[in-house]
């Protein structure tokens, strides 16, 4: 999605293991997992964060607000993955560095997983009963 807004060669992606010797503006994403647990026998519930860290070549506030509006467009109500719908929980925005001037989106992805084993046992086609009077 970052790409189709922000292609390259003007805009570069990175993951986080990337540290040094990277070119500006770029963003540096990196998903963390929220975990998930069982709401039902049959379903659970889970969610992971989308982190979206912005660098600029030359510090602008409103180049970074923008990004903000543009980032949340993209995402919209559902964030899809394969043939999955996944709903957008928070977006949010906040600034890290050592000056507090690097821009850092987080979208929360919240979904439902099915847990229902299929059953593997073998269907019953006939029941034997015998009566006995004692």
């Amino acid at each position: 999605m970052l790409k189709g807004r922000y292609p390259p060669p003007q805009y570069k992606i990175y993951g986080k293991e990337i540290t040094e010797d990277y070119d500006e503006p770029c963003f540096f994403t990196e998903i963390l997992d929220g975990g998930s647990r069982a709401e039902t026998k049959n379903f659970a519930k889970g969610s992971f964060t989308i982190k979206i860290t912005y660098f600029q070549k030359v510090k602008n506030e409103l180049d970074q607000l923008e990004k903000v509006d543009e980032i949340k467009e993209l995402f919209g109500l559902f964030f899809s993955v394969g043939d999955r719908k996944l709903t957008v929980g928070d977006f949010s925005h906040d600034f890290t560095g050592e000056h507090q001037d690097i821009l850092q989106i987080s979208v929360e992805i919240d979904y439902k997983e099915n847990t229902q084993k299929e059953d593997t046992a073998q269907i019953v086609s006939e029941i034997g009963v015998g009566i006995t009077q004692g």
